[in-house]
């Protein structure tokens, strides 16, 4: 099953979608956007980047992937807004808020005021603010943008969907409509869409997968064996659902695709940073020689911080994402936490359930 390499022409129903951010993801769902006969301008600050996929029609990462010629690509941001009736954003989370404030910039001037959906396609928590990303675009942009925001989750590796290879979704969004028009701005044959409405619940476990990712890396550079990653892999989605609960989130969008789908292949994939990350962790690198070697974004990074900070904030203990946390931010052995994991007193499977009213 491949993509077509180009779109099909603007028609019925196509929008002018802006895709904010250049990597992968952003030039993978540029792609599917483009199949679906949207006119697409995707835009990135790094100008030498669009500088050579301009030239080339491939992304460095991407392998033989050609981005369809009806891609605008620019470095200038108001040029990939005008006209806009969709926003993609899928920059990397720690740059949220400093795009969205580019963003409002531009639209002061006059550009992308017609947007009538924000697609949030990155997974982060905001390390100063412990914000959600659809957090960070409302409080920058304004509670009536706010509104128009979904979420585009799930098990989903760039790698794979650029070869038109088989990937569920979901758009999530409070709004029913707007969920559904994001769906079919995205559905394709190879890339199916269900609709969603707990965003927080999405949000979160697309975020936070990415640090129990690191440790499944690492339990794996250590030869530890299947049957130590399926526990790390089902503690940790333990710890996630205990946080949802807690922040009014649903046990079931745990269950699903943005839950544990995307815990699955984050923490078991060669094609996941954060599983490389935490391979590389186990065999001695230090945290900023590790990010160096994978050489892209590794948001389990920083998310093993902002979700440290937001379980406390929320009274919810998290044994492995403060061990992730403790590795790379005070120098600990992944070998040392774990032993230490694994002498904590013994509990029920499950336990820390928010107490009724």
């Amino acid at each position: 099953m491949n993509p077509e390499s180009e779109s099909a022409g603007e028609g019925v129903g196509a929008k002018r979608i802006a895709v904010l951010g250049a990597g992968t993801w952003g030039i993978t769902l540029a792609g599917v956007l483009a199949q679906n006969g949207h006119a697409v301008s995707c835009w990135d600050i790094d100008e030498g980047l669009i500088g050579e996929l301009e030239s080339k029609r491939r992304h460095p990462k991407l392998g033989a992937y050609q981005i369809p010629s009806s891609i605008a690509l620019t470095p200038r941001l108001a040029q990939a807004l005008e006209g806009a009736q969709g926003g993609v954003v899928a920059v990397p989370s720690r740059a949220m808020r400093s795009v969205c404030e580019a963003v409002g910039e531009v639209g002061a001037a006059g550009v992308g005021d017609r947007i009538e959906a924000w697609v949030i396609a990155n997974k982060g928590i905001e390390v100063e603010t412990l914000m959600l990303m659809n957090e960070v675009l409302a409080d920058v942009l304004g509670p009536e943008a706010g509104g128009r925001v979904g979420v585009l989750s799930g098990p989903s590796h760039a790698e794979e969907v650029s070869k038109g290879m088989p990937t569920t979704v979901v758009a999530a969004s409070a709004d029913p409509a707007l969920a559904r028009a994001i769906q079919q701005w995205f559905f394709r044959p190879y890339f199916r869409v269900y609709t969603h409405d707990d965003v927080v619940g999405v949000e979160l476990g697309g975020s936070i997968k990415n640090v129990i990712a690191i440790a499944g890396g690492a339990a794996d550079a250590m030869g530890l064996g299947d049957n130590a990653r399926a526990s790390l892999m089902t503690r940790g989605l333990a710890e996630i659902v205990r946080l949802g609960l807690a922040v009014g989130a649903r046990i079931e969008t745990f269950m699903g695709l943005s839950g544990i789908g995307d815990l699955i292949v984050t923490a078991g994939s060669r094609h996941s940073r954060n599983h490389q990350f935490g391979g590389l962790l186990a065999q001695g690198l230090t945290a900023e020689q590790a990010l160096k070697e994978v050489g892209m974004v590794v948001e389990g990074y920083t998310t093993a911080q902002s979700a440290r900070e937001y379980a406390r904030k929320h009274h919810v203990e998290m044994p492995i994402i403060e061990a992730v946390y403790q590795v790379l931010y005070h120098g600990l052995s992944p070998r040392r936490v774990l032993e230490d994991l694994l002498v904590r007193d013994p509990k029920p499977e499950h336990y820390g359930r928010p107490q009724a009213g």
